[in-house]
């Protein structure tokens, strides 16, 4: 059976569009949150609980990339083609994960009660691996307008229910909870009018043990990814101590906001990556290094760019409560694009079954993160700016220089006996 979107450029540009509206919906909620929330400590609690969330759930993630991987139209009975038994270990896990990390930054990072910040952490990323799974699902049968709406009603549950919270001032508790929920309720949204028409169309290539190491690799890099992209609002505030917390939220906002047009759209599309280049090794060397010259382009007009509007818009945006340096604004737009090459290269990695040299280069980029922000020596901007465009730049270098010593164009083998 032949997935219905399969080949299909417009199914692609439904995922785009879908990632789209979720960017937007996201900005949304970034711009009403330093509005609404006008105390400074209220704020940064808000932006590290949604990026502890964030930051966890890209590791999460990482399942959706192995999945779609792995995933491929049914031909055959194999008796390992369910994810069943999969799914309800990965869910474990997450679970005894979110109650542990909870209990422990709840009471120093959050403003809410310890019960219930720890119990939205749950709900949500819960509700992320099933996202995961179901979109990998998605992925590997090349459904992607079922991708998009699952992207779609996310956003838009997530949107209105945190606006709302924010519009009546509830309580830290219920903020959290409607960041949270949405993944798990658009999950079930989704599913239950996609699950007829995917039914047991699909199979598994890799047994669940083998599905689980691999999906061990592309987790630990999606952790290391979070680290680097929403990760961010968390270890400035823990790393940056010498700085005001008016400095630090500055920061942060830049960030958030500048950061997320050029990443956020390639994340979104790394198990789409992966698939177009597992089914089409002979083009992906050619595509890879399209990609890349595009996306260096990209980041030249995009520095130009914020190196005139971005102070001004931040400080719009702010109601003049933060201020940011022309210069800072180019540098964070071009490690965001330093980043999003990542995106670019690990999937390429990945189709090749390459997971612990795709898994390297995040995890060596998510090290230099850390070592750069927590040297004891340098100002705390100086820092910040050594972090965000060093880590990706050696991280890339890691796999570039893999993927020179891999065959791309050899045949995929798509089956259980995968060489990492």
């Amino acid at each position: 059976m032949e997935p219905r979107d399969k080949g299909s450029s417009r199914g692609l540009l439904f995922v785009l569009g879908a990632t789209a509206v979720a960017g937007a919906s996201g900005y949304l909620i970034q711009l009403l949150a330093p509005r609404l929330l006008t105390d400074t400590d209220a704020y940064l609690s808000f932006s590290v609980f949604w990026s502890t969330i964030y930051l966890l759930g890209s590791a999460v993630g990482g399942i959706q990339q192995e999945v779609a991987r792995a995933t491929r139209p049914a031909l055959s009975t194999d008796p390992h083609s369910r994810l069943a038994g999969f799914i309800w270990g990965a869910i474990a896990i997450v679970v005894v994960v979110s109650i542990g990390v909870g209990l422990a930054v709840a009471p120093v990072a959050f403003g809410g009660s310890t019960g219930g910040m720890t119990a939205a952490l749950v709900v949500g990323l819960t509700g992320y691996a099933l996202t995961s799974i179901v979109t990998g699902l998605f992925y590997g049968l090349q459904r992607l307008n079922d991708v998009a709406a699952l992207i779609v009603v996310d956003a838009v549950l997530r949107a209105v229910a945190v606006t709302l919270c924010l519009a009546v001032g509830a309580p830290a508790d219920a903020v959290a909870l409607a960041i949270a929920a949405p993944f798990g309720l658009s999950v079930a949204i989704v599913w239950t009018v996609a699950r007829r028409r995917v039914g047991r169309a699909y199979t598994v290539s890799a047994t669940p043990r083998q599905l689980a190491v691999n999906a061990g690799h592309t987790v630990l890099a999606a952790a290391s990814t979070g680290v680097m992209v929403t990760g961010m609002p968390l270890l400035f505030r823990v790393a940056l101590t010498d700085a005001t917390l008016t400095a630090v939220a500055a920061l942060t906002l830049l960030v958030t906001l500048s950061r997320a047009p050029f990443i956020i759209p390639l994340m979104a599309l790394q198990s789409y990556l992966t698939v177009l280049f597992r089914d089409d090794p002979g083009r992906a060397p050619a595509r890879i290094w399209r990609y890349l010259a595009f996306a260096a382009a990209a980041a030249a007009l995009a520095a130009v760019f914020a190196w005139f509007a971005v102070p001004w818009l931040i400080e719009v945006i702010s109601g003049g409560a933060y201020q940011v340096t022309a210069l800072m604004s180019a540098i964070v737009v071009v490690s965001a694009v330093l980043v999003g090459c990542l995106c670019i290269t690990g999937p390429a990695l990945l189709a090749r079954a390459r997971h612990r040299l795709y898994s390297a280069g995040w995890v060596v980029a998510a090290l230099v993160t850390l070592l750069l922000l927590f040297q004891p020596w340098g100002s705390a901007d100086a820092r910040a700016v050594s972090a965000l465009v060093l880590a990706p730049i050696v991280g890339l270098a890691v796999h570039l220089i893999a993927l020179r010593r891999t065959p791309l164009v050899a045949s995929f083998a798509g089956s259980a006996t995968e060489r990492e």
